[in-house]
């Protein structure tokens, strides 16, 4: 009897670079450095398989075993940056692909989804956030709706981004109260942006992101 050929294995890769980063001081600069480095961490932290590289120090690249979780991943990035300075933001290109030479650095792997990934991000021109998979279905599906998340995302004051990022970071685990202690606000301006900002809309998009994701490619 014949051994039953193996599955083709999906990854995800995720390729930034920080947005008119030679426009800021270099205190703020290093800030965000620090900003960045700690949410790749803690991205690798949730897959012990996940990996993440920083080039050029405004450029990064992360390769994730758990693709269906590339959105939530590249929001938390985005939100991170955002609640800490108005004028901190990032590119990131999204690309699902097989998992066809993984080596011990990033740089140095090849497979279409990093092709995908890091071609689309040099494409990028006005857009913020891109989705890029090899299911033309799957891209037709969120072509339009990450449009609008990123407008959403990126019209966001700090406090409504620092209010997305706990959403993200603990699952919506947190309740208002939480919310506002982690914050130094009252509960009243919490629900006020909650509300204003539509925030439940990005966690929704993350939910459905991961729902497809299991579906087309895992």
């Amino acid at each position: 009897m014949l051994e039953q050929k193996e599955k083709s294995r999906y990854i995800a890769v995720l390729s930034g670079d920080i947005i008119r980063s030679t426009e800021l001081s270099h205190d703020m600069y290093e800030k965000l450095l620090y900003t960045l480095h700690y949410q790749l961490t803690l991205i690798c932290s949730r897959n012990s398989k996940n990996k993440f590289e920083i080039t050029r120090g405004d450029s990064f690249q992360v390769l994730l075993e758990d693709p269906e979780n590339a959105a939530t991943y590249a929001l938390l990035i985005r939100t991170s940056l955002k609640s800490e300075n108005e004028n901190y933001d990032c590119r990131i290109s999204i690309a699902i692909g097989h998992d066809v030479s993984i080596r011990h650095t990033i740089s140095k792997s090849t497979g279409d989804a990093f092709t995908l990934s890091g071609r689309t991000l040099n494409d990028m021109s006005s857009d913020t956030l891109k989705i890029t998979t090899l299911q033309q279905p799957f891209n037709e599906h969120f072509n339009l709706l990450t449009k609008y998340l990123d407008h959403h995302i990126s019209g966001m004051t700090e406090r409504q981004c620092a209010i997305t990022y706990l959403e993200l970071k603990y699952q919506q685990h947190l309740t208002q109260k939480e919310i506002a202690e982690l914050l130094g606000a009252n509960r009243v301006s919490i629900n006020r942006s909650i509300k204003t900002a539509n925030i439940k809309l990005t966690t929704e998009y993350t939910q459905l992101f991961s729902q497809k994701v299991k579906e087309f490619f895992l």
